[in-house]
């Protein structure tokens, strides 16, 4: 691997923000929850150091003042050090207090960082991996590179091009992020400042709740967890923070602008974006629809194309400014991310069954929350200031919430649906009265405005070679399957169709036959969520 010659303006700022404020950690990472018999020690550091070479983010470090910082290279680092072992007292309950300490616990201190710790004892015939990393070091999309290499079954798909941006998609970037940082004096009060200390828990949900939801009226899981932390959010609010009624509650969400060939490279590939939280919508159903509509300009490729021109022409002391500003309290934001892991995980034969996400908390923030997605449960991770009253209150508001959230069938007048024609995908799951049209169409559709394909080419006798159907495309076409419908075909078996009819056909079949013999939620070791749109950053 090559190593870009100058880190990131966002590597820069977190290594900045780092040396100027060591007390606030930059610690990032997940849980791996396993099935199966809990390795030994040595056997866990022999399987990390066969991967060490094949994984840069692991060997790879910020050395340096500031924004003159540069990468170092240490090819061997000290296993002893970072992998390493609790064993713990028999309970669920020993296990979150466990984990809630590593959260705050000091990464090595020299060199890279990053360590592993290998969780045992709690459950009989279960155990844990929790792996951690330095934010200046990784960011969302490269913690789930990492495990994907570490604990991956297949290889990570790769991203398509952007297309060409125009005027409206820079000036609406620009736009967007000065509007984050504008002052809002929602989180300055003076008689509650905040402090810095942090209380952490966790929200566990069925994804396939908040993607029935979603896709129902046009928009994805993602969409429905911000519409969902709206309504936990409006909860709280009216209980706890007057301060915060009747007016925005500023929010920012990470977005992941990593290209293709960047895909394991160290360091921070990521900006920041408005966040909706329509907590001012009464009815969860209205939350849902402004979200997204809000969402639809970040999901553009076009406007990541201008979000990551304007990453890389923006000198990192400029950026640095820019995120400084929004850890000012008069400008302070809460800061959501989300990711979904497709691909199944496992330690040697052990399955991963869940995935716990957690992040840290910027200073002067009030919050933030970052959500993962993983074999049919989001995991919900809130890092909350202590001082706000009743915030730890969150995961339980968020159930709440979830609740709220409009059930597809209830409600005949839901924007997005596909004409019901052709071929028809039966619903995601028993309480889900709508049905989406698999067909040549749909299928073309997909290929020409997400894999960015001419259309001309794409004809229901033409072979994928002809059709101009590359790998990247097709590895599109299964996310966005997956992503809308809840149908999952891996890049593999798509790729297997001869012709485009073929591959129609193909998808068709498996959708028909997804309601009869699988539950997306409950299939053991096989991821059932959507992939990232967002990633967990700061």
């Amino acid at each position: 691997m090559t190593l870009p010659l100058r880190p990131t303006p966002m590597d820069l700022t977190m290594h900045s923000m780092a040396q100027a404020h060591p007390s606030i950690s930059q610690t990032i990472g997940v849980i791996l929850h396993l099935e199966g018999t809990t390795p030994t020690l040595a056997e866990l550091r022999a399987h990390v150091a066969s991967h060490l070479e094949h994984e840069p983010r692991l060997t790879h470090y910020l050395h340096g003042p500031g924004l003159k910082a540069r990468w170092h290279h240490d090819p061997a680092p000290d296993l002893n050090h970072r992998v390493r072992e609790q064993r713990l007292q028999a309970g669920s309950q020993r296990l979150e207090t466990v984990l809630t300490g590593l959260v705050a616990h000091p990464l090595p201190d020299t060199g890279p960082l990053w360590d592993v710790w290998l969780l045992s004892g709690h459950s009989p015939g279960r155990y844990s991996i929790c792996l951690r990393a330095h934010h200046s070091t990784q960011d969302g999309m490269g913690l789930i590179g990492t495990l994907t290499t570490l604990f991956g079954t297949t290889p990570a798909p790769t991203t398509q091009p952007a297309p060409r941006a125009g005027a409206g998609a820079y000036l609406g970037t620009v736009r967007g992020m000065l509007a984050a940082s504008a002052t809002n004096n929602v989180w300055n009060d003076t008689a509650l400042p905040l402090t810095g200390h942090r209380d952490i828990s966790w929200a566990h949900v069925p994804t396939q709740r908040l993607r029935n939801a979603a896709t129902a009226r046009g928009g994805d899981t993602n969409d429905a967890f911000l519409a969902t932390l709206s309504g936990a959010l409006r909860t709280w609010t009216s209980r706890s923070w007057p301060r915060g009624v009747d007016r925005p509650l500023p929010a920012v969400t990470m977005v992941n602008l990593r290209r293709a060939e960047e895909h394991d490279r160290p360091g921070n590939y990521c900006t920041f974006a408005p966040a909706p939280l329509p907590w001012h919508e009464p009815a969860a159903e209205c939350r849902l629809d402004h979200v997204i509509a809000a969402t639809r300009s970040t999901k553009d490729p076009a406007r990541h194309k201008a979000m990551r021109s304007v990453m890389d022409l923006v000198p990192a002391r400029a950026f640095q400014a820019l995120a400084t500003r929004l850890t000012t309290p008069d400008r302070a934001t809460i800061t959501t991310s989300y990711l979904a892991i497709h691909r199944p995980l496992r330690y040697k034969q052990d399955p991963v069954t869940r995935i716990q996400p957690f992040n840290w908390l910027p200073r002067h923030q009030p919050a933030s929350i970052v959500a993962c997605s993983y074999n049919g449960t989001t995991s919900v991770c809130f890092v909350t200031d202590a001082a706000l009253p009743g915030l730890h209150q969150l995961p339980s508001l968020f159930h709440d919430a979830l609740d709220e959230l409009p059930h597809p069938h209830d409600d005949s007048h839901l924007p997005g649906q596909l004409p019901h024609t052709g071929v028809t995908l039966p619903a995601p799951a028993a309480d889900c009265g709508t049905t989406a049209v698999i067909d040549f169409a749909l299928i073309k559709n997909i290929l020409v405005q997400q894999g960015n394909l001419p259309a001309a080419p794409i004809t229901p006798r033409a072979t994928q070679t002809q059709a101009g159907i590359d790998s990247l495309a097709v590895a599109l076409l299964s996310m966005t399957l997956e992503d809308r419908m809840g149908v999952v075909i891996t890049e593999h078996q798509l790729a297997k169709a001869p012709t485009v009819a073929d591959l129609v056909n193909l998808v068709a079949q498996r959708a028909a036959s997804r309601s009869d013999h699988e539950n997306p939620g409950e299939q053991g070791p096989h991821p059932k969520a959507d992939r990232p749109h967002a990633v967990p950053e700061a």
